[in-house]
């Protein structure tokens, strides 16, 4: 009678202790998010590449991938995430991907966003704005094919040079072999208009 207790105990024992992945590397290796507790207030800035779950107090700005801000929890800075929660209260900026504004929560400033969601009962004061995406900045540069003709026309340029050159060289050839009594003929003398109405 008391080996089949002992034995269930240690049954449940083991199996309380097995980790629940399923050894090495089964679980998922998704990392822990980093907590600021009821209990804590923050002074300063916080910045990770994971998951911020705050509340708490934040007296600073947060940059992180994902941020929860809980019913209790309070945000005084700049939020920038990939995606922002609030249950609680904001008095800032928020820059991200997604924002949900939840039944309860409050937020006073400007959201920056591609994603927004305002649920009823959501306290909101500031201005909406558009994300800009990063990858169309670049695009402001010229492509490729309208800067090969700008470099084509200085090669069309260099050479008229020479011809302007070999243009003003036959002027000044023909004006020094003109005498100074005798005057440059007329471009369009008689002789040349009659010849033009025989012809």
């Amino acid at each position: 009678m008391f080996a089949k207790v002992k034995e269930r105990i240690d049954s449940t024992a083991k199996t309380a202790t097995r980790p629940s992945g399923g050894g090495n590397g089964g679980g998922s290796d998704r990392p822990m998010p980093s907590i600021v507790s009821r209990d804590m207030r923050v002074t300063g800035n916080l910045d990770t590449p994971g998951e911020v779950h705050v509340e708490g107090t934040v007296d600073g700005d947060i940059t992180c991938a994902k941020l929860t801000i809980g019913a209790t929890g309070a945000v005084n800075g700049h939020i920038m995430a990939g995606t922002v929660r609030v249950h609680g209260r904001v008095q800032g900026e928020i820059n991200a991907e997604e924002v949900f504004i939840l039944n309860g929560s409050s937020v006073q400033g400007d959201v920056i966003q591609t994603l927004l969601e305002i649920a009823p009962g959501a306290s909101f004061e500031g201005a909406i704005r558009r994300r800009v995406p990063t990858a169309p900045t670049a695009m402001l540069a010229p492509p490729p094919a309208e800067a090969e003709p700008a470099s084509e026309a200085e090669p069309l340029l260099l050479a008229t040079e020479p011809v302007e050159v070999e243009a003003e060289a036959a002027v000044a050839e023909a004006l020094s072999s003109a005498t100074a009594d005798e005057p440059p003929a007329p471009a369009n003398s008689g002789e040349d208009v009659e010849t033009r109405k025989a012809g």
